[in-house]
């Protein structure tokens, strides 16, 4: 059935007008293409929510609280190869007791080792995996055919890298790299930091994510692959799309807290997935509950972390209202709207860091309207408040938190890349000296 509009392209950026200003110029075209993307559920909970926020239904207490202090705002003309950007986001950090550096090197991401150094890739050859030590030395490992998109290191220190279509894997005595998995998908890959996940028993879990159109519909993509032998064989489980997910998984991830596995879907359904950290054991026969029966009820997170006695949420509902999502249990959730101009931004990715006795949860809103702003954020407090950190504009600049850790790290890198200019700068972020 063709619809006359490529279907490929997001709703929310194509009627982004709406999300703005909630008028349409084509009415009919946009019920159609809602009732073809199967975005019916997703609307209305966009539709309540709006509504809830603008006629003031949402209680003072449901919006995140934020400090007094103000972001550092990044201005178009700012680009990281002036030093003055670089001065001016030293004393962000300055203020909030941090101490932040500027890399030499341009990693696009990286992995943080727990007995220290790491291992990423760079721009612009980011097909290529490096390794770098405390000291700084970096190290060539291997090439690959395609751009990485994801780097994993399980606690028996077998390294696994994610290109688009597949899965390579490299023992620690460092034999060679070999593909290990193929995706459903040759544009599919796991989302870095989110999508793949080891249990205690060394289990590993990886959610397939991909974004294919085929024909007249989203390819089911939403595969889960399980392995018990340290990453060598996989073996697949298509429950999420017997359940109705129709297009990809966004997170896996083993809660110690509960002792379980959780998992986020995408798209239309938006659900959130638990099992037993026993029943991982059968697969792909996993016994599986949902926390949310319903879209707004709020699932299909993008970024989940866990702390000492909770976890937190981030939301992917672009163009509409996004939460941070608290729960203790897993059963009762407890959400705080993101008050506006970011409020229209998905919660992306969302990284701890290790502060003393504390435990810092750092957030990164990168998507925004014509209306709204993107956010850099952290809470020091288990969510009590929140430090707007760098405020931005996706048109001018984008800026991504880059790693990665099994172990919460006592440091964690981001990046600002000036869109008119593709400069590009890496910080790392770690303890006041």
């Amino acid at each position: 059935m063709q619809t006359g509009i490529d279907m490929r392209e997001d709703l929310t950026k194509r009627y982004s007008s709406f999300f703005e200003s909630y008028r349409l110029a084509r009415p009919v075209t946009f019920a159609r293409d809602v009732y073809l993307s199967g975005k019916l559920r997703e609307l209305s909970s966009f539709v309540v929510w709006e509504l809830m926020h603008r006629l003031r239904l949402f209680s003072s207490k449901s919006y995140l609280d934020f400090t007094e202090d103000k972001p550092l705002p990044l201005e178009p003309e700012d680009s990281a190869e002036y030093s003055d950007l670089n001065d001016r986001v030293n004393q962000t950090f300055t203020k909030l007791g941090l101490q932040v550096k500027s890399c030499n090197e341009n990693w696009k991401m990286v992995y943080l080792r727990p007995g220290g150094g790491m291992i990423g890739c760079r721009y612009p050859d980011d097909n290529e995996l490096f390794e770098s030590n405390d000291q700084g030395a970096v190290n060539f490992i291997h090439s690959f055919h395609e751009p990485i998109k994801a780097i994993f290191v399980s606690s028996r220190q077998v390294i696994f890298v994610c290109v688009k279509g597949g899965v390579y894997r490299r023992l620690p005595n460092g034999s060679p790299f070999v593909r290990v998995m193929d995706f459903a998908s040759p544009d599919s890959f796991f989302r870095h930091n989110n999508g793949i996940t080891e249990m205690p028993d060394g289990t590993l879990v990886i959610g397939e994510y991909g974004n294919v159109w085929d024909h007249s519909g989203w390819k089911d993509l939403a595969y889960l692959y399980s392995s018990s032998d340290d990453g060598m064989n996989w073996k697949p489980s298509d429950f999420l799309i017997q359940q109705g997910t129709n297009k990809h998984v966004h997170v896996v991830k083993y809660i110690s807290l509960l002792k379980k596995l959780f998992v986020a879907d995408g798209d239309n359904y938006k659900r959130l997935w638990m099992a037993d950290a026993r029943d991982v054991a059968d697969w792909p026969d996993t016994k599986w509950i949902f926390a949310n029966r319903f879209h707004i009820q709020m699932g299909g997170y993008t970024s989940i972390v866990e702390t000492d006695n909770r976890l937190f949420f981030g939301t992917d509902y672009q163009g509409g209202t996004n939460f941070i999502v608290e729960s203790k249990n897993g059963e009762t959730f407890t959400k705080k709207v993101v008050p506006d101009p970011y409020r229209q931004s998905p919660i992306d990715n969302m990284v701890l860091r290790k502060a003393g006795g504390k435990t810092e949860i750092w957030a990164n809103l990168p998507y925004c309207t014509a209306a709204s702003k993107c956010l850099l954020m952290v809470t020091k407090d288990g969510g009590q408040t929140w430090n707007r950190v760098i405020e931005y504009d996706r048109k001018h600049h984008i800026v991504w938190l880059i790693s990665s850790s099994t172990d919460v790290s006592d440091s964690f890198y981001f990046s600002i890349e000036n869109v008119a200019t593709k400069n590009r700068k890496v910080f790392k972020v770690g303890d006041n000296q």
